[in-house]
């Protein structure tokens, strides 16, 4: 592997690449919206395989045709992992009682959401009790309260 100059041409393409990538994820997950429930598992593999084989099959160097490319490749990304979730949520269950190396492996899948009712908010660096309220007057209240009784201990 060689690292070379990081030039606007470079940061460009790849910034489009990124996009591409990102909008295709998004894309695939607003048809699935659509999708029946019973057909779900079958679509999400579809889209998965034709994404792949989409993009594969692409040999294009304007930036459209990488957009294209990309975009095809976000589908099948995103509908693959969506499908490894779906197969492995059926094997991995994780919980407050889980190994540190279960939770690693559900987080690899996307099953190690330390909250039940609000994925926004699964990071562990803002897992505070007070940011998980509902009422958002109530969360910077409370986090007030417990960030001053907190520092008077120390003192």
């Amino acid at each position: 592997m060689k690292f070379g100059k990081i030039t606007a041409a470079n940061v460009s393409h790849d910034a489009l690449s990124l996009g591409g990538a990102l909008a295709g994820g998004a894309l695939s997950g607003g048809i699935m919206t659509f999708v029946p429930e019973k057909q779900a598992l079958l679509a999400k593999g579809g889209m998965a395989a034709v994404g792949l084989l989409g993009a594969a099959s692409l040999k294009g160097k304007t930036s459209a045709e990488n957009l294209v490319k990309f975009a095809l490749l976000g589908i099948g990304i995103r509908q693959g992992s969506e499908l490894i979730k779906h197969f492995a949520g059926r094997q991995i269950t994780i919980n407050e009682t889980s190994t540190a190396a279960n939770k690693f492996v559900g987080g690899m899948v996307g099953l190690a959401c330390p909250c039940d009712h609000v994925p926004a908010l699964a990071s562990p660096v803002i897992n505070f009790p007070a940011l998980r309220s509902a009422d958002p007057y109530q969360v910077q209240a409370s986090y007030q309260e417990e960030e001053t009784a907190s520092s008077a201990v120390f003192m």
